[in-house]
């Protein structure tokens, strides 16, 4: 029960990073959003965001699979990259966004893979970030 406890508490507290990701980047403070990923990262993952950005693909899918996170943690995670990524078109940064687009789409790829409802937004996102990558 604590475990359970432990991870809706991180959970809930990934949605509201993601949340204040976007208020900040729609406030114009992309600089403060970066940040915060970036503290979140160290927290969720170990790995801060130059680390995060060196890992391959291949890596990254495999440090991914081999923590064993639940669909909700993986789509909160997926969340998070895909504001990151989002931030850094912002600030002109094509590189990184390309970077942590790429690894939100293997996140949301996992995530299909895994959990078997089917979901128009995810796809959606799927097919947002496949175009992206794609120009």
């Amino acid at each position: 029960m604590p475990k359970e406890d432990y991870l809706l508490k991180f959970l809930e507290k990934l949605g509201r990073v993601v949340a204040a990701m976007l208020g900040l980047r729609e406030k114009g403070n992309v600089e403060d959003a970066i940040r915060l990923a970036d503290e979140t990262y160290k927290e969720l993952l170990t790995l801060d965001m130059d680390a995060l950005s060196s890992l391959s693909i291949d890596d990254f899918e495999v440090l991914i699979r081999k923590l064993g996170y639940t669909s909700t943690y993986i789509e909160a995670l997926a969340k998070l990259m895909h504001e990151t990524a989002l931030c850094y078109a912002e600030t002109g940064e094509s590189l990184k966004m390309r970077i942590f687009s790429e690894k939100a789409l293997l996140l949301y790829c996992l995530l299909s893979e895994k959990d078997k409802t089917f979901s128009f937004e995810r796809e959606m996102i799927i097919a947002e970030l496949k175009q992206q990558l794609s120009d």
